[in-house]
């Protein structure tokens, strides 16, 4: 039978049911099955191990009988003993317990199987399912797996028959190793377990002999661990530390340390590996603990960096595999990589403190291996386990280095360390008469002593140790007799050993040591190394470091970056370097530096550019597309062509071939990098190998890019090392000038070993060791130089010992025997000092003799006060209650000792002690973790909770300390240790309290310790079942307290007793006894308070709160009504209010609501009734709210333009004169082929959406709307034929390609498509229904191409679709402007490179609409900053600046034209409130009302407006201007007290009637009201207002002016010089602070003379003009759109045949006016002014002619500024319509061409249409454009050949014949143009004659003696109020012809003029040279 697998059948699941063993079968037939063939029964088992594998075992102990007679036969193949072998594996593993296995067993043992076929097959491995070096891995580990559990199964069979197949496996593996086979680490390590079992049968009479590993040099052993170390042991090498006796040599000794050393962090890492990745042990119990390794799956290498020591890679974890904690992946931990496949072993070291930070969930590792197969194999590609060391590695890393550079000749101090010589020698470099300063000993002398003794300082200041009668204690009284001799024999031996048992001061001892050789250092002379200080922790290190700086603040280095303490920041070598190496380096080491540095920095960038393009390259986001520009430069692409190179088969690399430098030094302009962070935003780039779609070449080319690349990176990353060691080095010599000037430097063991080279050069002679006995000896010794001559060793060994990794090395091998302990154990002298300073003297007996022979109390502890609150300090609390072991740990606990001590430690906080008084020790962690919980739920989280390891060299006043160990077996654990137990009862110095189950612990103990101490504290009596405790106020009352439960007796920390302190408030204390708090100041009463007020009534608030006013309710009798009513007690009757319910009537007759004692006339009617509003809809609302304008909420509904019904209110709606916004949704298609999603609106806003504009390189991120940046990198538009060489965006280069397709579909049939163009997946052959569709007619010609369209799928013929791309012939009807739809499904074509052209310059044409509509940045600027001005300096708009945000908010030209639409609308509202106030009050409020109606509309209008919108707005201003000059008016003759005829108030109040209707102002109401207020002029003339001609004449011949003592600022403002009248004398302007006045007769620049203020009157103003007619804008504001473009806003983007918008703009400027001053040539209808010849103005276009201006006027404003849309080329619409061919509309800008609208306006000026009248003569527009001159007044001199002016047209609308336009005249000043601010007091202009027909009366000759005549009255004529002529109105649709005012021939007012009119008005002689403002 062949090894093949069968496929599997499909058999019953009915086979397959779970049942009892023999009722599983195969076969549907009953009965048992009587299988005989070998091959089908063991074909069914590999089926089941296959598919089944729970079904197996079922199947196995049913067919038993087969199976043996199978098993037994002796033709059995290699696959069929492997397949018994998968089965029997899957069979053990899937067995509940060991007698249901037992036949398969049987079985599986059989002799004939295990000796002959399993044997034979093991034999035959190396043939089987071999292949190129490789033993099939599932083969190896089936076999292994099988052996190893009949191993563990049946381990009686091992000797006897499982041995020799385990032995013939274990052989044959090591033979095909020898051969080149290739086993993963993983089978090498099971096979090891498995042979370890097999050997552990057979007892070992002899040790084995070494392997060559462990006899070579231990210098050549790595100090990083190898891969054969996880599964092989450390072999019979390790030999054990020596305790007592010397070393054989120095070699030995260096040998014994390294390897114990390094075996030491390897055996934690290999026993949790081999727990981790072991066989599971399957009825062997649990198995082995996995201790705390810490794993972490599926890890990866992703990139490559760089950091200060060499190149790091980063590891990447998976999501949530994250550290949580912060002590693990510390930077310095080993890790080691093991592949899933097992078949790599990596190991590295995490990376801390780089300057790139890993982003969260990843680490950067420092990889041992190599940088060129790391980047090729393993970055990107190999999943990892990571597997973290127990053990931290940086700290043996650095002294296992040491300790292999270490010269066995020269070890320090070899005589002692090495023989273990017990004779000391002086120190070396001292000398034999070495003196010392001691006069640091001495304790400072009181004041006024200076008696001089044999101690005296003077006589300390030289000392030599041999001085013996200075050596005392008179000499030193503050030191005991064995502090003295410490410090002498430091002073005089070398080799120094000095034991300080607790509390006896080492610290301050060593401290002593190092303040006397430094104040020492001077006599030496010949010895100034710095003096070095050695910690194990970092802690220890910083206290004593901080001791060294109260006596040395200076030349202290402290050399470690784990410091936490503030005082030793300043000390730190970082900081020291930063602030003296720039005194101490000279210029060309600090260019040495700096140019290194630069390099070492140049290289990690291109390291760091270089990796990012190989990550991107391996993601597949980087494709021959992006890369497009390298390969057709490159000759790689040419290479591949010509097939010079192809990729290498196997492992996914490919071979090297040519590769340019241009590729593989990534030197290209723009860079791969830059195509790489393009590419990453393109859509369905995903991290993935090349795309299927990429051509071969380029795959090929990219293969080889990868492989130059990674070559590349690896020499990079080389070099980086390279220069990094020489930055070290740079570094290293700047450290080494810091040191050398020192004094005194520190550092932990590990850093000793780490800068170990820095302290070589140093060479400190003294070395200071403190805690020595807690320092592993390997630490101590590489923290010695061969130069040290002086060694000092500070601890105790009976204290906690070094602390090894690993339990059995500690116990067995002696690691755990420090140096220290090792040189007393060999009778080395020492020194124990004697002395304790810290317990009190029970607590310090505990140690004596048990732990040390000798220990006497110092004095100070003698009189230490005793613990309040318990009977003694001391006491040891006895229990049984029973241990527990946490689940997931090894640690132990106790609840009963943790919840014992945390009651005891609430107790003793409430004696008074505080928190910080009290430590809780245990020697478990678990134990640890408990009590901490437990005193954080019980808000004592600031009590302290230790370990009792943890807590060494620290003390407190209260020590609590919990055992833990309580159970049967008598296992004790760490309480073992005499060391830790040592620790655990010294570390308190005032009391000592401890719970532990003692009778246990000294049952179980193998020692006489614990029984010893239960007999000391049983003969003290100081343990017991319960602690007593003793009440401070009562001290006879005593509470036993035996568990935790019994501190509920004394729940204050006292007694049972009540308190009963009489308190302040006079209540006794309710608390029960408590000692602390004794004068209850922190107190609180909580009993009721006893006050009572007059009536008795008790206060219902507690003792402790303030009175409240006594709140009882009472009966009291109102004085003011009578009522009884039930009032608070505090609170008299009079003062409060009746809540009886009212009885009056209120004004309206309506009841009154309110309580009796509330007044009625604040009550607000809230009855409802019916009203009608001045809309005449009526509503329903509270009585009160009739006086109050009421929002009518009636829905309009009439019908707007856009055909929809309007869904405002009629409030909303203004009364149905403005109406709101459209709220119907548009229908409308936009430009981009999207419907519009907004309201109806005549112009769609940019569409929203989300840009649908995407290419192969990149998207757009922007919406719809918005101008899309354009794609920069290469068109990828390509074919075998044909190529584009311009970027993505551009219009392609090349042509469309009709050269059929070569590629061959999936069918194998060629494809239909064309070169180079996406495959159309319908195939001719297979597809041909389908394919040849008749759509345009060309579908079934046999040489028909078909082209796939992207965006929808459709397959169409290409010719057809070819001529409906390309657009229909010349002469059709133009197309609209959008993107060309699939003729199938109208699916927008957006992506098809065949179509490329017409795609972009559609998309082109779109683009350059949206910049018209929206306008370029700069234009917008400026638009923005003109509003801006405007706003802040137009006096008109002061109320509305909150529209500063609106303003720089927006983002488009028409936004822009709305807001100023929105400002011109809102100043003549301003204007007309002014007007308002000269009207009466009832008049001014009906005329505000209904303005701020408008305003509050336009508020509400956030949008743009519509041309319905626009109209209405005009005419609802136009209405309110009629108005207010009827107010006016009428105003203006009820104020001077004239009579007005019942005539004319009855036409008033018809006029007003009329005005007032509840409906839109139209043309016809219009015209109504023409012949009304013509009657009214008549009857009301504004002459009566105004002063008399003799009047003005008197005031002016009062002043004594003459006519030239007038002038203007430049700003216009008028101003008066008096005397002669010539400016003598500068000043600023009262208004507006310009220069004014000037010198020697000569005016200041800007200023003008204005001769005509005493000019006659202009003729009077008419009821027919609106106030706005006389208006302009203020200075400084100006238009948005004038005509001619300005000097600052070019046009970025000139287009030859745009428009600025789809609609007619409401800023075109209309027909110039005809000039009102013709010259002597002209034709009739011109005036000239023979006195001045009026200047020229310049026409803003250069092609009109120029207007000349009349005189400057006054107020008048400086020019307007131009338009910040210049030149704007109007734009087709967005949205065609159908079926309406736009009428023309005029341009607003006379040099654009003229574009048809495709939206005709309902408010578009008609056409030019000859007058109606055509017998009338024609006469100028009476509507003045905004660049021409105001109309000139008639002089009173008509000229003899000028006619009488023309009437002007009596329709506003109807075209005026233009008037020949006159020269313009040169030299002649610029022209002024109107005031923008009239005066109010002035009353409206009149309106011309009352009839279209009639002509103004000649003019009268003027005489000679005559005053100059009044001006003749033009003819009343009705015009439109409207804007200010230089402020052209609204956008969108206003026709400025019908609004610009009409002002005829005459010249606005002068201020004299205005002012006068009022009445009584003096004039002030101004001073003299000096300009007064009037």
């Amino acid at each position: 039978m062949s090894g093949q697998k069968r496929p599997w059948p499909a058999w019953p699941d009915r086979a397959w049911e779970p049942g009892s063993p023999k009722a599983a079968r195969l076969s549907p037939e009953p009965g048992p099955c009587r299988r005989t063939d070998p091959g089908a029964i063991l074909s069914d088992v590999e089926r089941l191990c296959d598919h089944s594998p729970q079904q197996l075992l079922p199947f196995l102990l049913q067919h038993d009988h087969q199976l043996g007679q199978v098993m037994d036969s002796p033709g059995l193949s290699p696959a069929q003993v492997y397949t018994l072998l998968r089965a029997l594996k899957a069979a053990v593993e899937s067995a509940g317990d060991r007698e249901q296995l037992q036949p398969v067993l049987a079985l599986a043992l059989q002799p004939a199987f295990a000796l002959r076929s399993l044997l034979g097959f093991i034999a035959e491995l190396e043939t089987f399912q071999a292949q190129e070096g490789w033993i099939s891995q599932a083969v190896m580990e089936d076999t292994v797996a099988a052996l190893h559990h009949l191993l563990t199964a049946c381990p009686e069979q091992t000797r006897t028959l499982l041995c020799h197949p385990v032995d013939l496996l274990f052989a044959a593996v090591q033979r095909l190793r020898s051969r080149g086979f290739q086993f993963t680490w993983i089978i090498q390590k099971r096979l090891h377990d498995t042979k370890r079992l097999a050997d552990a049968a057979f007892p070992r009479h002899s040790e084995p002999p070494a392997t060559p590993a462990w006899r070579e040099d231990f210098h050549a052993i790595p100090v990083f661990p190898t891969p054969e170390e996880l599964f092989v042991g450390a072999g019979p090498g390790l030999q054990r530390n020596r305790p007592v006796g010397p070393f054989e040599s120095a070699t030995a000794y260096l040998d014994t340390h390294f390897r114990l050393l390094r075996e030491d962090f390897v055996r934690p890492l290999r026993e949790g590996i081999s727990a981790h990745f072991s066989l599971p042990s399957v009825f062997g119990g649990a198995g082995r603990p996995r201790g705390q390794l810490r794993l972490y799956r599926h890890v990866q290498l992703v990139k490559a960096g760089t950091s200060p020591a060499g190149a790091v890679y980063l590891a990447r974890l998976p999501r949530g595999a994250a550290p949580a904690s912060s002590k693990r992946l510390l930077s310095g931990s080993l890790t080691c990589l093991i592949s899933d496949d097992c078949a790599q072993v990596l190991f590295g070291t995490v990376v801390g403190g780089s300057q790139q930070e890993p982003p969260r969930g990843a680490v950067w590792l420092d990889v041992r291996a190599n940088h060129r197969d790391l980047l090729r194999r393993h970055l990107g590609r190999t999943s990892f386990t990571m597997v973290e060391s127990p053990a931290f590695f940086e700290s043996y890393q650095h002294v296992l280095e040491g300790l292999q550079e270490m010269d066995p000749a020269r070890v320090p101090f070899r005589r002692y360390v090495v023989q273990c010589r017990t004779s000391i020698l002086p120190p070396a470099h001292l000398g034999d008469h070495a003196a010392f300063d001691l006069s640091g000993l001495r304790p400072p002398q009181p004041p006024g002593d200076t008696a001089e003794g044999p101690g005296s300082a003077g006589d300390l200041r030289a000392v030599s140790p041999g001085d013996s009668h200075v050596w005392a204690p008179e000499t030193f009284p503050h030191l005991d007799e064995s502090q003295i001799l410490a410090i002498r024999m430091a002073l005089s031996r070398e080799f120094v050993l000095i034991q300080g048992p607790p509390g006896t001061g080492k610290t301050f001892l060593g401290l002593q040591l190092v303040q006397i050789l430094l104040r020492s250092r001077a006599e030496w002379g010949r010895d100034q190394s710095p003096l070095l200080v050695v910690c194990y922790t970092n802690h220890a290190l910083d206290q004593f470091m901080e001791g060294i700086l109260r006596f040395q603040p200076s030349g202290v280095v402290r050399i470690g970056g784990r410091s936490r303490s503030d005082k030793m920041a300043t000390c730190s070598l970082r900081t020291l370097r930063r602030q003296q190496l720039p005194r101490l380096l000279g210029a060309a080491e600090k260019q040495q530096f700096g140019s290194v540095l630069k390099a070492l920095r140049k290289r990690k960038k291109s390291i760091t550019y270089c990796a990012a393009v190989l990550e991107l390259l391996r993601r597949g986001i980087l494709s021959d597309a992006e890369l497009a520009a390298e390969m057709h430069d490159d000759h790689l692409e040419h290479s591949w062509v010509r097939g010079g190179v192809d990729p290498a088969p196997g492992r996914g690399s490919p071979a090297p071939g040519p590769v340019s430098a241009r590729s593989a030094g990534l030197s290209t302009a723009g860079g791969a990098l830059r195509h790489a962070r393009l590419a990453q935003d393109r859509p369905g780039a995903a991290e993935a190998a090349p795309a299927p779609g990429q051509s071969q070449e380029g795959r090929r080319w990219m293969l080889a890019y990868e492989r130059a690349l990674t070559e590349k990176l690896a020499e990079k990353m080389q070099e980086y090392e390279t220069q990094a060691a020489q930055l070290a080095e740079l570094t290293f010599q700047e450290d080494l000038r810091v040191l050398e000037r020192s004094q005194v430097i520190g550092m932990t063991t590990t850093g000793a070993a780490k800068y170990r080279k820095l302290l070589q050069k140093v060479q400190p002679h003294t070395v200071i060791v403190e805690e020595a006995a807690e320092i592993l000896e390997a630490h101590v010794l590489t923290s010695l130089t061969p130069a040290c001559k002086h060694l000092i060793l500070i601890g105790d060994h009976q204290q906690l010992r070094p602390k090894p990794a690993d339990y059995t090395l500690e116990k067995k091998f002696f690691l755990g025997i420090s140096l220290f302990e090792r040189m007393i154990n060999n009778q080395v002298p020492y020194v124990q000092l004697l002395y304790q300073h810290r317990m009190r003297p029970e607590i310090s007996q505990l140690l004596v003799p048990l732990f040390y022979k000798r220990l006497e109390d110092h004095a100070a502890v003698a009189d230490c006060e005793p613990i309040k609150g318990v009977g003694s300090s001391v006491f040891f609390v006895q229990h049984t209650a029973a241990e527990s072991r946490s689940a997931d740990s090894e640690s132990y606990s106790n609840r009963f000792e943790a919840s014992f001590l945390a009651s005891l430690s609430r107790y003793l906080l409430h004696q008074g002690y505080a928190a910080s008084q009290l430590t809780v020790l245990t020697p478990y962690h678990g134990q640890v973790l408990k009590i901490r919980g437990l005193m954080k739920s019980s808000g004592m989280g600031d009590v302290a909770v230790h370990a009792v390891d943890d807590f060494q060299g620290e003390e407190n006043d209260i020590v609590l300390l919990s055992l833990v160990r309580s159970n049967r077996e008598g296992r004790i654990g760490f309480l073992r240790d005499k060391n830790r137990l040592c620790v655990a009862l010294s570390r308190a110095r005032k009391g000592f309290y401890c719970v532990g189950n003692l009778a246990g612990i000294a049952a179980g103990s193998t020692s006489q310790l614990w029984k010893e101490i239960l007999q000391l504290l049983q003969g003290k009596k100081l343990v017991g079942e319960g602690l007593t405790l003793v009440c401070q106020n009562h001290p006879e009352t005593k509470t036993v307290v035996k568990e935790n439960s019994d501190f509920s007796k004394v729940p204050d920390g006292g007694c049972a007793l009540r308190c009963q302190t009489r308190l302040e408030c006079g209540h006794p204390c309710p608390r029960r006894c408590h000692p602390h708090d004794r004068d209850h100041s922190l107190h609180v009463c909580q009993l009721p308070c006893p006050t009572l007020c007059e009536l008795n009534h008790r206060c219902p608030r507690k003792c402790h709160e303030p009175c409240q006013p006594c709140s009882v309710a009472v009966e009291k009798v109102i004085p003011k009504c009578g009522h009884s009513q039930t009032v608070p007690c505090h609170l008299p009757a009079d003062r409060w209010v009746c809540q009886e319910p009212c009885r009056q009537l209120l004004e309206c007759e309506h009841p009154c609501r309110r309580s009796c004692g509330e007044p009625c006339s604040r009550s607000k009617c809230v009855e409802m009734v019916d009203v009608t509003l001045p809309c005449s809809h009526g509503t329903r609302t509270e009585c009160y709210r009739q006086k109050t304008p009421l929002k009518c909420l009636e829905t309009c509904k009439q019908e707007l333009e856009c055909g929809h019904h309007c869904g405002g209110s009629c409030f909303e709606c203004v009364q149905g004169r403005l109406h709101a916004h459209c709220r119907n949704k548009c229908t409308r298609v936009l430009l981009c082929s999207h419907q519009c999603q907004e309201a109806c609106f005549e112009n769609c806003p940019p569409c929203k959406r989300k840009c649908p504009n995407t290419c192969r390189h990149s998207r757009c991120d922007k919406t719809c709307g918005e101008i899309c940046f354009p794609c920069v990198q290469p068109c990828s538009w390509k074919c075998r034929h044909y190529r584009c060489t311009r970027p993505c965006s551009e219009t392609c280069s090349r042509p469309r390609c009709d050269e059929p397709c070569q590629k061959s579909l999936t069918c194998s049939h060629p494809c239909a498509g064309l070169c180079g163009e996406p495959c159309p997946p319908k195939c001719r052959t297979c597809h041909r229904g389908e394919l040849q569709e008749i759509f345009f007619g060309t579908e079934d010609e046999p040489d028909a191409r078909f082209v796939l369209l992207e965006d929808c799928g459709h397959i169409l013929e290409v010719q057809g679709l070819d001529r409906w791309m390309d657009g229909e012939p010349e002469g059709t009807e133009a197309q609209h402007v959008q993107l060309k739809l699939c003729p199938k499904c109208a699916t927008p074509i957006q992506h098809n490179t065949r179509y490329n052209n017409v795609i972009k310059g559609i998309q082109q044409k779109i683009k350059d609409i949206k910049l018209r509509i929206q306008g370029s940045r700069e234009e917008l600027e400026a638009g923005k900053q003109q509003l801006l001005l405007r706003l802040s300096s137009d006096r008109d708009l002061v109320a509305w600046a909150g529209m500063e945000g609106r303003i720089a908010s927006a983002a488009s030209r028409q936004s822009l034209l709305d807001l100023e639409n929105t400002l011109n609308f809102l100043a003549s509202l301003s204007r007309l409130k002014q007007q308002a106030k000269t009207c009466t009050a009832a008049r001014e409020r009906n005329l505000r009302r209904q303005i701020e109606a408008v305003e509050s509309w336009l508020s509400r209008n956030r949008h743009a407006f519509t041309a319905q919108q626009r109209r209405e707005c005009r005419s609802e201003i136009k209405r309110l201007s009629y108005l207010g000059n009827i107010f006016e008016r009428l105003s203006g003759y009820e104020g001077r007290s004239a009579e007005i005829g019942p005539g004319a108030r009855a036409l008033a109040n018809e006029a007003v009637g009329l005005l007032q209707q509840q409906a839109p102002f139209t043309q016809r109401q219009e015209e109504s009201l023409r012949w009304l207020l013509e009657e009214i002029e008549e009857q009301l003339p504004a002459a009566g207002l105004r002063l008399s001609e003799a009047e003005r004449v008197m005031i002016t011949e009062a002043m004594q002016f003459g006519r030239g003592h007038w002038y203007r600022c430049p700003q216009g403002h008028l101003y008066t010089i008096g005397e002669c009248g010539r400016p003598m004398q500068q000043s600023s302007c009262p208004e507006c602070g310009a220069a004014i006045g000037g010198q020697a007769h000569t005016l200041t620049a800007g200023n003008t003379a204005d001769d005509h203020i005493l000019a006659p009157a202009t003729p009077e103003p008419r009821l027919q003009d609106s106030i706005l007619a006389l208006l302009s804008h203020p200075p400084g504001s100006a238009s948005l759109c004038p005509s001619g473009p300005p000097p600052w806003a070019p046009s970025p983007h000139p287009q030859p045949d745009s428009l600025p918008g789809p609609h007619p703009q409401p800023d075109s400027v209309p027909p110039r006016a005809p000039g009102p001053h013709p010259q002597p040539d002209s034709p009739p209808g011109s005036h000239t002014q023979p006195d001045s010849p009026p200047p020229p103005v310049p026409s803003p276009h250069p092609d009109s002619p120029q207007t000349p201006s009349s005189h400057p006027q006054p107020d008048s404003p400086p020019p307007q500024a131009p338009s910040p849309f210049p030149d704007s080329p109007q734009v087709p619409s967005p949205h065609p319509q159908p079926d309406s061919p736009p009428p023309q509309a005029p341009s607003p800008f006379p040099d654009s061409p003229q574009v048809p609208s495709p939206h005709p306006q309902p408010d578009s000026p008609p056409p030019q249409a000859p007058s109606p009248f055509p017998d009338s003569p024609q006469v100028p527009s009476p509507h003045p454009q905004p660049d021409s001159p105001p109309p000139r007044v008639p002089g009173p001199h008509p000229q003899p050949d000028s006619p009488p002016p023309q009437t002007p047209s009596p329709f506003p609308d109807s075209p005026q014949a233009p008037s020949p336009q006159p020269q313009p005249q040169p030299d002649s000043p610029p022209p002024r143009v109107p005031g923008p601010h009239p005066q109010l007091d002035s009353p409206p202009p009149l309106a011309p004659g009352p009839h279209p027909d009639s002509l103004p009366s000649p003019q009268p000759q003027p005489q000679p003696d005559s005053p100059p005549p009044r001006a003749p009255r033009p003819p009343p004529q009705l015009v439109s109020p409207a804007f200010p002529p230089h402020s052209p109105p609204a956008p969108s649709g206003i026709d400025l012809a019908m609004l610009l005012p009409a002002l005829g021939n005459r010249r606005p007012r002068t201020r004299v003029q205005a002012r006068a009119r009022q009445g009584p008005y003096f004039l002030r002689q101004p001073a003299a040279r000096r300009g007064k403002r009037r």
